[in-house]
C-alpha cells in the first residue's frame, strides 16, 4: 500500500479537489461526468510529472494517444513500465504516488467510491463486500477493458447517457476485479431471467414516463432486482440490453406521433424524449433507416406550407 494522505496527519481527497493539472500549459480537459458513485475525466496535454494525492475513491486510468514511459514513484519503490495504448493503471484509494510519463500526455480516468466497487464485485462474485480491495497494476493491456472503459466515455453523447454509461461501468469493475482483486476466489454469477410480468410493468413506466429522464436505477427499481442483476436477466429475458430496449420504445412513440399527427419534429423529439432535434433525427435514422420527415412523408403526411414555423424545422432535418 503506497503512503496515504491520512497516514500523513490530512484527509483523503474527493477528485474534484485534485484540479492542479488543470494549470498546465495547453491542456484540454473533458469533465467531469457523474454516474452512481463515480466521476469521469479525460485530459491531454497535461504536464508530464504529476503528483497525484490520496483519493478517497479508486482510480482507474486508460492511456490514451499511443505507447509511453511510466515511471511511477510511492510505497518505498520506482515503477518503471512501457505501457501499450488502452492499456489500464489501477490505484486504489488512499494511495499517493508521483508520476512521470515520456510519450503522449492523454488519459481518461475514471474514479469509483470504495463502497460502489466493494458492492459490485460482491454482488458479481458472492463475495463479501467489506473484504474487497482493488489490486495496483501499472499499464495492464486487456482488449475487453479497453473495449469497455471506452464505451463509458463514449456513452456521454447518448440520449439518457447514465443509462447506457451505468451497464459498461457495472461491468468494467466486474472486469478489472477478476483482474487486479485482492483476496479469495470467484464464484461464477446464476444466469437470472425477468418473468414476463416483470418485463411487462418495465415497458409501462417507460411508456407512462417517455417524456422524462429514466435511469439504469428506476427501471431497476421497477424491477425489483439490484442494478447489476436487472441488466443481466432483462437482456436475456427481453432479447435487448435495457438501453437498446429503451431507445427503440422512444422511436416506436416518435413513429406514432409522426404517422398521426402534424406535431413539428422538434416537439416530437421532446415528446419522446430526445434531449434534441439533432439527437432525435441521428438516433432516428439509426434505427428506422430514414430521416424523421422521410418517414412522415411516406406515411402520407403533408408537408407544411412554407410559412408554417414547423417547414423550417423539416427543412434543417433534411440537411445532410
Amino acid at each position: 500500500m503506497a503512503t496515504s494522505r491520512s497516514q500523513l496527519g490530512g484527509g483523503h481527497l474527493n477528485p474534484l479537489q485534485w484540479r492542479g493539472f488543470e494549470a498546465s500549459t495547453g491542456v484540454i480537459d473533458f469533465g467531469p461526468h457523474h454516474l452512481d458513485r463515480a466521476i469521469i475525466q479525460q485530459w491531454t496535454g497535461s504536464d508530464a510529472e504529476m503528483r497525484q494525492p490520496a483519493l478517497d475513491h479508486h482510480l482507474f486510468v486508460l492511456h490514451q494517444g499511443g505507447p509511453k514511459r511510466v515511471v511511477r514513484k510511492g510505497a518505498g519503490q520506482t515503477r518503471d513500465e512501457i505501457v501499450a495504448l488502452n492499456s489500464c493503471t489501477t490505484v486504489e484509494s488512499g494511495s499517493s504516488y508521483h508520476w512521470n510519463t515520456e510519450g503522449p500526455i492523454a488519459f481518461a480516468h475514471i474514479y469509483v467510491r470504495p463502497d460502489r466497487f466493494g458492492e459490485m464485485v460482491g454482488e458479481a462474485f458472492n463475495r463479501d463486500p467489506a473484504n474487497v480491495r482493488l489490486a495496483e497494476r501499472i499499464g495492464q493491456y486487456d482488449p475487453l477493458t479497453a473495449n469497455l472503459f471506452n464505451a463509458v466515455l463514449a456513452a456521454r453523447d447518448q440520449p439518457d447517457w447514465s443509462a447506457l454509461a451505468e451497464p459498461y461501468l457495472d461491468a468494467l469493475i466486474v472486469r478489472l476485479a477478476s483482474l487486479a482483486t485482492q483476496g479469495g476466489s470467484f464464484v461464477p454469477p446464476p444466469r437470472l431471467t425477468l418473468a414476463p410480468h416483470t418485463v411487462r410493468r418495465v415497458r409501462e413506466y417507460i411508456m407512462a414516463n417517455l417524456a422524462n429522464r429514466i435511469t439504469l436505477d428506476d427501471l431497476a427499481m421497477v424491477a425489483g432486482y439490484s442494478r447489476y442483476h436487472f441488466v443481466r436477466a432483462f437482456r436475456i429475458s427481453a432479447g435487448y440490453p435495457p438501453y437498446a430496449y429503451l431507445i427503440r420504445q422512444r422511436i416506436e412513440h416518435a413513429c406514432a406521433l409522426l404517422a398521426g399527427g402534424d406535431l413539428p419534429i422538434a416537439e416530437v423529439a421532446v415528446q419522446s424524449g430526445f434531449s434534441s432535434h439533432a439527437q432525435f433525427s441521428t438516433r432516428f435514422r439509426e434505427v428506422m433507416g430514414i430521416s424523421p420527415v422521410e418517414y412522415r412523408r411516406h406515411r402520407g403526411w403533408r408537408a407544411p406550407d412554407p410559412g408554417d414555423p414547423a417547414a423550417d424545422v423539416a427543412a434543417d432535418d433534411q440537411k445532410p
